[in-house]
């Protein structure tokens, strides 16, 4: 019954300390939708570090922005 309360007590702990350590985002993926007859278009800005940083990790973190930047006509 203990392990289960100490496993129990480490998750939560575990899940609010994982709010509190910064996550490093190293760009924006932007998602063009503003043409309607084909699919969205992806684009990759990277901020940080460039390929470089990219290359070194297993896991990166990208913010989404979905502005369409080409205007309807």
């Amino acid at each position: 019954m203990q392990a289960i309360i100490f496993l129990a007590i480490g998750i939560v702990v575990g899940c609010i300390l994982s709010r509190f350590i910064p996550k490093k985002i190293v760009g924006t993926l932007r998602v063009d939708r503003s043409d309607p007859d084909s699919g969205p278009y992806l684009f990759l800005e990277l901020t940080h570090g460039g390929m470089e940083t990219i290359k070194k990790k297993k896991y990166v973190l990208f913010e989404v922005n979905l502005k369409s930047y080409i205007p309807h006509e």
